[in-house]
């Protein structure tokens, strides 16, 4: 059968009479065009017809004295009009349709990760007044602008962004420390460097700068004041913006020179649990790591419709490998791949560029000494006592 053919439906009948081989060439020479032409008994044959020469052929059949079986109906039309007798088939595949290709552009769920003090629920009510709710589109999701939003909505922030996966919004924040923070929002504050180093940007979104790219500061300098000369009189506000420079840092780590070391794998286990929403559920005990000798890897596979949606559940897997332990010595790459992470988690917003390092071993301990090439954000909120001049002179600060 053509593919056309099953577009337009075909009719299989079987045919009984007196002489088939006439009676076929009698239909044939009327215009009907038959396929899969069978001979099954001597007076009987079947073959294949178009849906809508179907009724054609019956009438003539009739006329001739021939009997006509219809044995069964076939193609995509036929297909189709079964299905429209399945009302609730047809909705189903309608709701998944929409699924597929709709909900996939939308955001069903927000998510907050990073904070500790501040409740996750105010970050998401900031984020809801900026287009971040449920049923809002991916595509019109700005996160350079809601970033600066919930800086500006939530004083706490030292940093904000937005990240898109599947049907999720990921809020990450990173929160200003206690010392660093405001506590009432009349007050007037400053934006001083946290250490020394290299101007590289300067964005100001409050306040007057005091420093261009280019230039060298020293830790305790003015980078963004509070105080902005306005002809006459002077503004006084809380400074806000992002100052990037290049620092370094130098970091000195000891560590044990001999350790404990994986040598042998001895066996391997497997752990299976279902994850609804946030709730883990454990088919069986045993889930946990029993000592250093036990390697976990942890495997999560969520369910999807069609069309890339991901559903709130999904199947983990958890692979422990059994080791044997033997005694070794510390590796130095090991200290300088710590060096780096700490390096990184101590700066507020930056990277590092580069890196020189030593390793002394000596009694026992293994010594690394490094200086660190860094980018990051140096800026430090410093409150403003009223009467403060800030670098003005009396004449100035009226």
């Amino acid at each position: 059968m053509r593919f056309w053919e099953s577009i337009n439906g075909v009719v299989d009948v079987e045919m009984t009479a007196a002489e088939p081989e006439k009676a076929l060439t009698a239909i044939t020479m009327t215009g009907l065009k038959l396929s899969d032409i069978c001979r099954d008994q001597d007076l009987t044959c079947s073959f294949g017809i178009r849906r809508q020469d179907c009724a054609k052929l019956t009438a003539l059949c009739s006329r001739q004295g021939y009997s006509l079986k219809i044995v069964r109906k076939r193609g995509i039309y036929y297909t189709l009009a079964n299905l429209r007798r399945r009302k609730l088939l047809l909705f189903g595949m309608g709701i998944l349709l929409f699924s597929a290709f709709f909900l996939p552009t939308r955001i069903l769920f927000v998510r907050v990760e990073g904070n500790s003090s501040i409740p996750a629920k105010r970050i998401i009510a900031a984020a809801e007044e900026n287009g971040i709710h449920f049923g809002a589109s991916r595509r019109q999701i700005r996160s350079e602008k809601v970033k600066n939003a919930l800086l500006d909505a939530i004083p706490q922030l030292q940093w904000a962004g937005v990240n898109t996966s599947g049907c999720t919004a990921v809020i990450s924040v990173r929160e200003r420390e206690a010392s660093r923070t405001l506590q009432q929002s009349g007050e007037v504050s400053s934006i001083i460097a946290d250490r020394d180093g290299y101007i590289l940007s300067c964005v100001v979104t409050q306040g007057s700068a005091q420093v261009q790219p280019g230039q060298t500061v020293r830790k305790g300098q003015t980078l963004i004041s509070g105080y902005t000369e306005c002809g006459i009189s002077i503004q006084a506000t809380q400074a806000k913006g992002e100052i990037l420079a290049r620092t370094i840092r130098n970091l000195t780590v000891l560590s044990p020179a001999h350790c404990l070391k994986r040598a042998e794998h001895t066996h391997t286990a497997h752990t299976v649990s279902l994850l609804l929403g946030k709730k883990r559920i454990f088919f069986w005990k045993g889930s946990g790591i029993p000592d250093a000798g036990c390697g976990r890897m942890y495997k999560r596979y969520h369910f999807t419709l069609p069309g890339g949606f991901r559903l709130p559940v999904a199947l983990c897997v958890d692979t422990f490998q059994y080791y044997a332990l033997e005694d070794g010595e510390s590796e130095a790459s090991a200290l300088g791949a710590f060096a780096h992470r700490y390096l990184t988690e101590q700066m507020v917003a930056g990277q590092i560029q580069s890196s020189v390092q030593s390793v002394l071993r000596s009694g026992g301990v293994l010594r690394l000494s490094g200086s660190y090439v860094c980018t990051e954000s140096i800026g430090k909120v410093k409150p403003e006592l009223i009467g403060e001049t800030n670098g003005k002179t009396n004449g100035e600060n009226r």
